[in-house]
């Protein structure tokens, strides 16, 4: 069960976090209003985590699936949409938003191969516990033809390459931070990487409030334009 609090108490702390950065972004720059949505996101996020360590405990495995299944929403498809994005709305290059963008429906098809398929056969997804951590075991499409290990590293590339080619104010150090979570979870939870990232990757966007904070740009409407 201390895991599970561990998960909650993430959300409990990190959606007001949010919700302070999502007024800030709102008075400063709209720009910036995806990315200050992170840590709400990772919040909810957590605290679905949360309940599937409580549905474990428990004699009622449909609330495990039900809970895991949000959980990989964010995970598999959500992440890979919404960083890119979240960065072409900040970026001023042209080029690099076009970059972006490619990147973003990349991510769209790519999260789409892996979460869609999850829903059409139930039987796919399983969850168990591992070394204290929680494992879902999924069945992909990619299976027999392509590694894990290739897999993860296309996932990683679509969240942290944006970040770390961005040329807005602080979007590239939360890029440094977000990757050094990757590598995290591959050095030392290889066998729960889903669980252990997401968890660190939350942990990471409670700096997009002090971003956010330091944003001094008068509010204005999003341009996609140069």
């Amino acid at each position: 069960m201390c895991f599970a609090t561990a998960s909650f108490g993430a959300g409990v702390v990190l959606i007001p976090l949010g919700g302070v950065a999502l007024a800030r972004a709102g008075k400063t720059d709209r720009r910036y209003l995806t990315l200050a949505a992170f840590p709400v996101l990772f919040g909810v996020q957590q605290i679905f985590e949360g309940f599937v360590w409580q549905s474990l405990d428990g004699p009622v495995p449909p609330a495990s699936r039900a809970a895991a299944m949000v959980l990989l929403l964010f995970a598999y498809l959500l992440w890979l949409v919404l960083t890119p994005l979240a960065v072409i709305l900040v970026e001023e290059r042209t080029w690099l938003r076009r970059v972006f963008l490619g990147i973003t429906i990349f991510g769209g098809a790519y999260g789409l191969s892996l979460f869609a398929p999850l829903v059409v056969n139930p039987d796919w997804l399983a969850v168990e516990t591992a070394r204290g951590s929680i494992l879902y075991d999924t069945r992909l499409i990619y299976d027999g033809v392509v590694s894990k290990m290739v897999l993860r590293v296309t996932y990683a590339g679509v969240i942290c390459l944006p970040l770390l080619l961005s040329t807005a104010p602080g979007v590239r150090l939360f890029g440094v931070l977000v990757t050094l979570s990757v590598l995290l979870a591959f050095l030392f939870a290889t066998y729960a990487f889903t669980s252990i990232w997401c968890y660190l990757a939350a942990v990471v966007s409670a700096y997009v409030v002090f971003l956010i904070d330091r944003l001094q740009i008068p509010s204005r409407r999003l341009v996609f334009g140069a």
